[in-house]
């Protein structure tokens, strides 16, 4: 697959390695593409800056501060047909306004507000919840081993195009169901950054579920 990274720090430059090293064509992008040209070499990736990167990409990850996604929509566009992975989270000591405003908004959630401003893609919420020194340390695990890895999109065929690329560098995709049920692992909830294996992930979840119940 041709993945387009957008923003290549901690969880992009490493999600984008192990992807590269699986055999997927990666573009590595960020404001000053020239910095990933050593770590583009050791894995055989391109580099560009975030046009090129929408550009080239079937797939997009976008791991960029919160704050900066509208100014960076009017860069990239849509980004129609394709497959967006957000990463993001809104944090307002680093985003701002915008941020405080998505969390403050009983009707919005991050992620739909992400997809709300990329309506061409087929959004999948992913990678948001995990620690990068877990990404980096922790691939390439087998069965119960894995890390799970939270889940969720409007788009079936696009999720499972999604999980099998969190299969791909040993982690196990936690399926949580549909945009609307991001919350559950978005900063301050029961599965944000746990890092958990899939046997005790799907247990928290369980738990987490029966308390918003009860």
């Amino acid at each position: 697959m041709k993945i387009g990274i957008i923003g290549s720090g901690n969880i992009g430059g490493t999600l984008g390695s192990h992807w590269a090293s699986v055999g997927h064509q990666v573009m590595f992008s960020s404001r000053h593409p020239e910095e990933l040209q050593a770590m583009a070499d050791a894995v055989g990736a391109q580099v560009g800056d975030s046009k090129t990167a929408a550009d080239f990409g079937d797939i997009i990850l976008l791991a960029v501060p919160f704050g900066i996604v509208p100014a960076l929509v009017e860069e990239i566009g849509p980004l129609e047909g394709k497959i967006l992975i957000d990463a993001t989270n809104p944090y307002p000591q680093r985003d701002g306004d915008i941020a405080q405003q998505v969390i403050d908004d009983a009707n919005q959630t991050a992620t739909g507000f992400i997809a709300s401003q990329f309506r061409g893609a087929k959004t999948v919420k992913a990678f948001n919840s995990i620690y990068f020194k877990v990404l980096e340390e922790q691939a390439f695990q087998s069965g119960d081993d894995r890390i799970a890895v939270q889940i969720t999109s409007d788009d079936v065929a696009a999720k499972q195009t999604v999980a099998g690329l969190i299969e791909e560098i040993g982690f196990a995709p936690q399926d949580i169901g549909s945009l609307k049920d991001s919350p559950i692992f978005e900063p301050g909830a029961p599965l944000y950054n746990q890092n958990l294996k899939i046997a005790a992930a799907e247990a928290k979840l369980s738990q987490a579920l029966r308390q918003r119940e009860a």
